[in-house]
């Protein structure tokens, strides 16, 4: 079965009212990379989290991050007991600098991003794919990558096939559980609301049909995983 490992590789601290309509006061939002490793062994990433360089690095003037000493996504992954020279690919959610900040960090790694999504903090270092509105990831059905667009023109997210529904990353299409329970546009800088809204039906009602939807930043879904997901949970997803 493939597994997903959620890599905790650093925070942002932001005013609620910039990530969520109405919310109070200031968030620290953990933010995620994840393993994903098919049954012969080949590896892949979700995201790949912060840069170095973001270490203390104040974005825009609201979103300042954290990056403490061993939890860049390169350290992650040897905490693993993962080379990061073995991750053949990063499935970006989108090109904001929290999701493909730490793609430097995994040298042979290919970017696949969507063909709508701008670079913007994706460093071209890299072999670039990109994908349409669905991409078989694996080639055997077992991983789907799927386009979410809203957040971002070319947002994309992914689901890991089980019995009884899928497991789905859903990146920034919503950054909380509770996002969900809205029926809202309740991101307030969501590139095109329209689309965000139609892919937060998307959401809802594959959530209704027995999917598990992760978050982009919220680690609560830990607390809540089903019997037979292909999540893994660990140290190194909560600290």
């Amino acid at each position: 079965m493939t597994e997903i490992l959620p890599l905790r590789c650093g925070t942002i601290r932001a005013p609620a009212n910039a990530m969520e309509v109405g919310g109070p006061g200031d968030l620290v939002l953990p933010v995620y990379a994840y393993l994903i490793t098919h049954p012969t062994g080949r590896m892949m990433l979700y995201d790949a989290g912060l840069a170095l360089t973001d270490d203390g690095r104040t974005i825009s003037k609201v979103f300042h991050s954290d990056l403490p000493e061993g939890h860049d996504l390169a350290a992650r992954l040897v905490a693993a007991g993962v080379d990061p020279a073995r991750i053949e690919g990063v499935v970006a959610s989108h090109s904001h600098f929290d999701h493909v900040g730490g793609v430097s960090l995994v040298p042979n790694a290919r970017i696949f991003l969507h063909q709508h999504e701008e670079l913007r903090d994706l460093d071209a270092g890299h072999d670039l794919v990109r994908t349409n509105e669905r991409l078989d990831l694996f080639g055997d059905g077992s991983v789907e990558v799927f386009a979410t667009p809203g957040h971002t023109s070319g947002h994309q997210s992914l689901r890991v096939w089980r019995e009884g529904g899928a497991d789905v990353l859903a990146g920034d299409a919503c950054y909380f559980c509770r996002s969900l329970d809205r029926d809202d546009a309740d991101q307030p800088y969501a590139f095109d609301k329209v689309q965000y809204l139609e892919t937060k039906r998307r959401l809802v009602q594959m959530r209704a049909d027995g999917d598990f939807i992760i978050p982009g930043h919220d680690d609560s879904f830990l607390d809540n995983i089903p019997k037979g997901s292909a999540v893994r949970a660990s140290a190194l997803s909560r600290l």
